[in-house]
């Protein structure tokens, strides 16, 4: 079994470091451990998710000493971003390459809508937010930076409906993974969340099955994720999205290029 998309300490809304998940995947029969934790940003913004520029190397050490701790697994450095072009350069020239990150994972969990920044689980919003998650999303996908797209469907946690509007944006989405060839993750952390009630239907913030249903259209390459938070929620709900994947017939994506 591998794994891409856990999270530290570090971010402060997780427990755990590298090596606490890296026991738990050694006991629940893992290969392949990523850690990703949210990455800082060079001028300090929106820092009550994610760590300081001044813990990077700490965070790298934790590999190591993981790494040494627990040989017969393979530990992969990585983090996950927003992406604002103003921030591409410290992506690629400092992430990758002073740091040597092995992968980076796009994340929009932020985004601009004209000049209000919105975060997406600070409540539901409209079209207008809608519209501006995708185009961010949609930038970050082309910048050529990032190994795959985290939860590209997680504008259900603020776009309430399944409708006209949310079906051509996750469209404009998946045209865009396609195009280049960037592989989407089905991430089960929305299982972890409370579900909410629309039009008489409760469901998950996230995944959206009309969504994944939709990338059974395009031959886009697709990696499940736990997004842990918590060593003991590695591999979380990855049963009930595997049952998504057979469902829509999705292809699974291969990182055995990150190893």
């Amino acid at each position: 079994m591998k794994e891409y998309h856990v999270h530290t300490f570090r971010c402060k809304h997780a427990v755990g470091d590298v090596s606490d998940y890296a026991k738990s995947a050694c006991k629940n029969g893992y290969e392949v451990l990523g850690i990703s934790d949210h990455t800082p940003l060079p001028d300090n913004f929106n820092p009550e998710i994610r760590m300081s520029k001044s813990e990077i190397g700490n965070y790298i050490n934790a590999f190591k000493e993981a790494q040494e701790k627990y040989p017969c697994l393979k530990i992969i450095k990585g983090m996950e971003c927003e992406y604002f072009k103003e921030y591409h350069n410290f992506y690629m020239e400092e992430l990758r390459e002073k740091w040597g990150l092995r992968y980076l994972i796009l994340g929009q969990h932020i985004f601009r809508s004209g000049n209000e920044w919105i975060c997406f689980w600070k409540g539901l919003k409209g079209l207008k937010e809608l519209k501006a998650y995708t185009n961010s999303l949609i930038e970050g996908i082309g910048s050529g930076v990032f190994d795959f797209v985290a939860h590209p469907d997680i504008f259900g946690a603020f776009y309430a409906p399944w409708d006209a509007e949310a079906m051509a944006c996750s469209r404009a989405i998946l045209d865009a993974a396609r195009d280049m060839g960037l592989p989407i993750e089905l991430n089960t952390h929305g299982f972890r969340k409370p579900k909410i009630d629309i039009a008489g239907i409760r469901r998950y913030l996230y995944p959206l099955n009309p969504f994944w249903e939709l990338v059974s259209d395009y031959s886009i390459p697709v990696i499940v994720s736990s997004d842990a938070h918590n060593p003991e929620d590695l591999g979380a709900g990855i049963d009930e999205a595997y049952k998504i994947v057979s469902r829509y017939h999705l292809t699974l994506a291969d990182l055995t290029y990150l190893e």
